[in-house]
């Protein structure tokens, strides 16, 4: 059963929107946890997004530029920044520091250091150029799909993550040099 024909069997039976559920989860809370840093509170910004969906997903219409991944990345999208635009406070890239797993000293230490690096070079791009990696990268998402949710061509959203990735590219290696 393709994602279209689970889409329209869920609008009638909500059984089915359990395995949308099931499709989605670790995609939304991904993309939501790279936008907080902060697992409680990814966990909650993660079940309304789901509500969300639930809620209103008798009004979603496949359209020519309208797919069922970027509508339910549109509602994270929109979950989070309601939160924050409520908090009045936003995401601070320092927080990437903080994400780690169980490792070993010597693993943990040139991880620091590559979050380190690769926070500050993160920190350097625009928000637009941050979004867009953390989509790619951190939500495993396809680039027509960030085009759709950002509502921007699949060219533009090429360009900008090709200029984000070239910036990175060129702070990571200038900060190798320096370190020499």
């Amino acid at each position: 059963m393709d994602e279209r024909e689970l889409v329209e069997r869920a609008k009638k039976d909500k059984r089915y929107f359990e395995k949308l559920y099931e499709i989605y989860f670790d995609k939304i809370y991904t993309y939501i946890y790279y936008k907080t840093f902060n697992h409680q509170l990814t966990e909650d910004l993660t079940s309304e997004t789901f509500m969300k969906v639930l809620k209103s997903l008798d009004k979603f219409e496949y359209k020519e530029n309208h797919s069922f991944s970027a509508w339910i990345f549109k509602i994270a999208q929109n979950v989070v920044n309601d939160y924050y635009r409520a908090k009045k406070e936003y995401v601070d890239i320092e927080k990437i520091a903080n994400h780690s797993s169980i490792k070993t000293p010597e693993d943990e230490v040139f991880d620091k250091i590559e979050k380190d690096t690769l926070k500050k070079a993160l920190s350097k791009l625009t928000k637009d150029q941050q979004e867009v990696v953390i989509l790619r990268y951190g939500a495993n998402m396809k680039l027509n799909e960030i085009a759709k949710m950002k509502n921007k061509s699949d060219v533009a959203i090429r360009a900008l993550l090709f200029r984000a990735i070239h910036s990175l590219k060129e702070m990571l290696l200038k900060e190798v040099h320096e370190s020499e």
